[in-house]
């Protein structure tokens, strides 16, 4: 049977019904009386009481406790569940150099808005050439994160003429720390699938343990006898899509925790632009193109996943299987945007079938003008 936590004027109507029981002649529920002050004396302390009970019931339980102690129930699981801390992003740099050049381990490289770059192995070059140098950023977090192709200038440890460009796998692996809701969700699926020597909800806990990483699509064996092949999602990237880097982060932590023989296969996933055109949109107003747009982002954002070969289960969600985006999704989110009346959407004109490891992303949003 449920407990109910009784209301502080339930416990004043049980103290003053126990005066009057246990006290003939007294009767608490008279307002000038001595009795009356003292029962709600005794209510208050008790509803606290009880309040206080309640709350710690509360905190038995994953779902319900306050955040602070998150972190004790994730010690307490085995294996233990810690807390996703900062990271620093980290990759390589081009270097190229027009004369004898010479950067020195801990040398500093900066970007344009002041972020900073420690270089982690230093080079030297007989004459002009161009080269890779290993580099970290100095401070943990997503905005460490940086696009292939970003130039970069030497702020100290350089000797000689060079310029320096973020290379094409992008810097990656920068995270902020786990938030409360992330790692609550993180700790409910630990305790939905428990370690199981390498089934496939064991690679969705090894993949979202590596910081940065926000959701992941699991295929087994797609790339054949004991592999398992994983499509890593993360935070603060277009689509989710990750950087070159951030797949290796995330195939070597996989290639550590794996269980047993098995073989981990990080893939990053295909990004499929879906362009759609909207015609007669009706009002055809800034404020309700802006609605549209934004309800069609979070739409591919909820929709969009990663297809693959593996056969569906109702309780696994997260494994890639076979996919089509469907059109009828763009209708009616489209049709949910505030203040839309009418519309038609003439492009896509047909639902968008998916290959292996391809997930649908939004494209070009063009609003036709023609009724």
């Amino acid at each position: 049977m449920a407990w109910t936590t009784p209301t502080q004027e339930t416990l004043l109507a049980q103290i003053v019904a126990g005066f009057r029981a246990e006290l003939p002649g007294a009767d608490g529920a008279l307002r000038r009386n001595n009795l009356r002050p003292l029962a709600k004396i005794l209510a208050g302390g008790l509803f606290n009481i009880h309040r206080f009970a309640a709350w710690a019931a509360d905190q038995a339980f994953v779902h319900r406790c306050d955040a602070v102690f998150l972190d004790r129930h994730g010690a307490q699981m085995k294996p233990p569940v810690p807390r996703k801390a900062a990271s620093r992003a980290q990759g390589f740099v081009t270097v190229t150099a027009t004369t004898a050049l010479t950067i020195a381990t801990g040398a500093v490289l900066s970007r344009a808005d002041g972020a900073r770059y420690t270089v982690t192995a230093g080079l030297v070059l007989a004459g002009a050439g161009t080269a890779f140098v290993a580099v970290e950023a100095q401070a943990a977090g997503l905005a460490g994160n940086t696009d292939g192709g970003v130039p970069l200038s030497a702020s100290s440890g350089v000797t000689g003429s060079a310029t320096f460009e973020v290379s094409a796998q992008g810097l990656g692996g920068g995270a902020e720390t786990e938030s409360d809701a992330a790692y609550r969700a993180r700790l409910l699926f630990a305790r939905a699938f428990p370690e199981h020597a390498g089934a496939p909800p064991d690679w969705v806990r090894y993949t979202l343990a590596v910081p940065g990483v926000i959701n992941c699509y699991i295929d087994p064996l797609a790339a054949g006898r004991g592999t398992v092949v994983v499509y890593p999602m993360f935070a603060d990237r277009a689509n989710g899509i990750g950087y070159e880097t951030d797949r290796a982060i995330v195939q070597a932590a996989l290639d550590l925790a794996r269980p047993g023989a098995g073989l981990p296969v990080v893939r990053l996933p295909q990004a499929v632009p879906v362009n759609v055109t909207i015609s007669g949109l009706s009002p055809s107003t800034p404020e309700v193109r802006l609605a549209i747009q934004q309800a069609l982002a979070d739409m591919f954002a909820y929709n969009g996943r990663v297809a693959g070969l593996s056969g569906a289960h109702p309780s696994m969600t997260f494994l890639a299987t076979p996919a089509t985006f469907s059109r009828s999704w763009i209708w009616q989110a489209v049709a949910n945007a505030t203040g839309e009346e009418r519309h038609r959407v003439t492009l896509p004109a047909a639902d968008i079938p998916l290959a292996e490891g391809q997930i649908a992303t939004l494209g070009t949003l063009y609003f036709d003008p023609s009724p």
